[in-house]
């Protein structure tokens, strides 16, 4: 059992509010996520990409086909329960960060482990423990207003790895940074990747990035293609 399987996923959108037509964006796709590897989809803007991460990770819904996560449709379960698998196995990395402004760096990170139910002692020092290791020790009690681009990105990775998944999905994490900082963050994650047996499914317009990765596929006229 593959941590995340997609089968013959679909994705159409309305083109009016009064569905009087349709687009296809993803087509009859189908994607594994293997333990302990990273794999990468490139293509153009536009293409699906973070519509298809997002999919895998249950945060959207495909129109046909299932998302397998640990074995679980997530079709078959309410939002509360679809949520709780999600928090459980799934760690997720936005180019955006999303972190919350009026929290700490330390606060941002202990926030999946406690929505979760974990205490807030076992939480703290499991935060700690992250933002040590990704170099962030000094920088714990700072808001993200005051943390760099490159910080704030290690902030992001240290949450999505709080509560141990066993999947990172990553939507363009280097998208927003200067290149010394997309290489630090490269580099970390694919050694998480490496190190702990995790899976990394990213997407991302950075070729680079992307064929350091074990797999690499091409979104293409809705389908996938394996270039890697």
């Amino acid at each position: 059992m593959h941590p995340i399987e997609l089968i013959s996923i679909t994705k159409r959108f309305r083109t009016s509010e009064k569905g009087e037509g349709e687009i296809t964006i993803l087509n009859n796709i189908n994607l594994d996520v293997i333990s302990g590897q990273s794999t990468a989809i490139i293509g153009k803007s536009g293409s699906g990409k973070s519509t298809l991460l997002h999919i895998a990770g249950g945060l959207d819904s495909p129109s046909e086909g299932k998302v397998l996560c640990k074995g679980t449709d997530f079709a078959s379960l309410d939002d509360k329960h679809r949520s709780a698998l999600r928090n459980l196995h799934i760690g997720f990395i936005f180019q955006a960060n999303l972190l919350l402004e009026d929290f700490t760096a330390l606060e941002n990170v202990m926030a999946p482990a406690l929505i979760s139910g974990k205490k807030e002692s076992e939480c703290k020092d499991r935060a700690v423990q992250l933002l040590e290791r990704l170099g962030l020790a000094d920088r714990m009690s700072h808001v993200p207003g005051k943390l760099s681009g490159g910080e704030k990105q290690r902030v992001a990775i240290c949450r999505a790895l709080m509560n141990k998944p066993e999947v990172i999905l990553a939507d363009e994490p280097t998208g927003a940074l200067d290149e010394e900082n997309a290489a630090e963050v490269e580099e970390l994650l694919l050694n998480l990747v490496k190190e702990e047996g995790r899976s990394l499914l990213l997407v991302t317009h950075n070729q680079d990035f992307a064929y350091k990765c074990d797999n690499v596929y091409l979104l293409k006229n809705h389908g996938l293609t394996k270039e890697k």
